[in-house]
C-alpha cells in the first residue's frame, strides 16, 4: 500500500513542479471535507458505520494561450489533485486517489466566485471484500478503483493577496467498473473548507480567436466498444463484450450538442448470470440469449478535441433481467480527424458500473 502512496505522491510533484512557459497562474489549494456514504443499496448497510472525512490537495493553473477552448470556457484552471479519504468504516477502510481535474468559473465577480471543479483518476482502496475475512464489503470488490469527484465551490474570503479561504460542497466515487465483484460503488457526498495560495500571478491578456461557425446540421455516428467484465456472481469470471452504437448529434453551439441513438450489445458475462438464476432461483432462460439493446439520449459538452459524454438509456430488449433497464453512459471522447474519433465511457446501471467501455468511431 506504501508503494501506491509514494507513486501518487511522487506523480502528483512531479507535475506541480514541471516547467511550462505558457503558464500564468499557479495556485495550491488545501481542502477538508466531512459527509455522508450515500446508501443507494440495502447491501451497504452493514459497510457504512460512521460519517467519512479526509482532504483534498489541489495544484492548479491557467495558460495563457489563444484558442476556442479558452476563450468559450473563460480561460479555465486546470492541474493535479491528490485525495484521501477514511471512511470511518472497519468495514470500506480508507482510499487514496490521483486525478486530473478542470475547473470552470461560472461566474465573473472576483468575491464569491461560483467555481466547478471536475476531477477523473485512479484510487486505491485499503479494504476490499472478502469471503471470509470481510463479507459485509460489498461496495469494493478489488483495491484499484476508477474514481471521480465534483466539486462546487462559492464562499470565498481573502485574507491577503494571496492567501484565501474556500467552502462548498463536492461529490466523490469510487468504483472498479465491473472487472471484479461485489462492485456497488461507494458515493461519499460531503462538505469542504480550505485554504487556497497564489504561488505565480500575471496579469490575464485575453486575445480574440476566431470561433467556427456552428454546423446545424445532424451527423450520424457509427462507433463500436469493446472490453470484459463480470457478472454480479462474485468470482464468475471476466468475459469479453462487444457494443455496437448507432447514433445521430446535433450542436447547440460552439461547445455543446445533443445525441439520440440505438445501442446493441452482446454480453457475455451474463451467461454465467443466467446460469446462477436457473439454478438458484428457478429461472428458465436460455443460456445463450445474453444480446440486449437500448435506446438512448445525450449530451456532449466540447473540449477542444475532447468531449464529455453523458448519457441516459432505457433497455426495450433484454430476454434476461438485469440490476435495472434503465442505464447511464458517462466518459469521453477524442477527436482523431474529421471523421474519426474514439471513447473510454463507463456504463452503469442507476448507481451500479457495468463496465469500462474502450471505443472507436467513424462520423459520417
Amino acid at each position: 500500500m506504501k508503494n501506491y502512496i509514494f507513486f501518487f505522491v511522487v506523480l502528483f510533484l512531479a507535475n506541480c513542479f514541471s516547467q511550462n512557459n505558457n503558464k500564468i497562474s499557479e495556485t495550491i489549494e488545501l481542502d477538508f471535507f466531512y459527509g455522508k456514504l450515500i446508501e443507494h443499496d440495502k447491501k451497504l448497510k452493514s459497510a457504512i458505520q460512521e460519517d467519512p472525512f479526509g482532504f483534498l490537495i489541489s495544484w492548479n493553473y491557467i495558460k495563457n494561450q489563444p484558442s476556442e477552448y479558452n476563450e468559450m470556457y473563460n480561460y479555465p484552471e486546470r492541474g493535479y489533485s491528490f485525495l484521501y479519504e477514511n471512511f470511518n468504516s472497519s468495514v470500506l477502510g480508507e482510499v487514496y486517489a490521483g486525478y486530473r481535474h478542470y475547473t470552470y468559473n461560472l461566474s465573473p465577480q472576483k468575491k464569491n466566485q461560483l467555481k466547478l471543479t471536475t476531477g477523473f483518476g485512479i484510487g486505491y482502496a485499503t479494504e476490499k471484500y472478502d469471503e471470509v475475512s470481510n463479507n459485509f464489503n460489498q461496495a469494493i470488490g478489488s483495491n484499484l478503483l476508477a474514481s471521480a469527484y465534483v466539486k462546487l465551490n462559492y464562499l470565498q474570503l481573502f485574507i491577503d493577496n494571496k492567501l484565501s479561504v474556500n467552502s462548498g460542497l463536492s461529490l466523490i466515487h469510487f468504483s472498479n467498473i465491473g472487472l471484479k465483484n461485489p462492485n456497488l460503488g461507494i458515493n461519499t457526498i460531503a462538505l469542504n473548507i480550505g485554504v487556497k495560495y497564489d504561488l505565480q500571478e500575471s496579469d490575464l491578456i485575453k486575445q480574440e480567436n476566431d470561433i467556427n461557425s456552428i454546423d446545424s446540421k445532424i451527423n450520424y455516428n457509427l462507433i463500436l466498444r469493446s472490453g470484459v467484465n463480470e457478472s454480479l456472481i462474485i468470482d464468475s469470471g471476466l468475459f469479453p463484450f462487444f457494443t455496437a452504437t448507432f447514433y445521430g448529434s446535433k450542436k447547440l453551439n460552439n461547445y455543446s450538442a445533443i445525441t439520440a441513438g440505438l445501442d446493441f450489445f452482446n454480453s457475455r458475462f451474463l451467461k454465467q448470470h443466467i446460469i446462477h438464476l436457473n439454478q438458484n432461483e428457478s429461472g428458465n432462460y436460455s443460456e445463450n440469449e445474453y444480446n440486449r439493446g437500448g435506446i438512448f439520449i445525450g449530451h456532449e459538452l466540447t473540449q477542444n478535441n475532447f468531449s464529455f459524454i453523458s448519457q441516459i438509456g432505457y433497455t426495450f430488449y433484454s430476454p434476461v433481467p438485469y440490476v435495472s433497464n434503465i442505464y447511464e453512459r458517462f466518459g469521453f471522447k477524442y477527436k482523431l480527424s474529421n471523421h474519426l474519433f474514439s471513447e473510454v465511457t463507463m456504463k452503469v446501471n442507476l448507481f451500479r458500473a457495468e463496465a469500462l467501455e474502450i471505443g472507436i468511431g467513424y462520423k459520417f
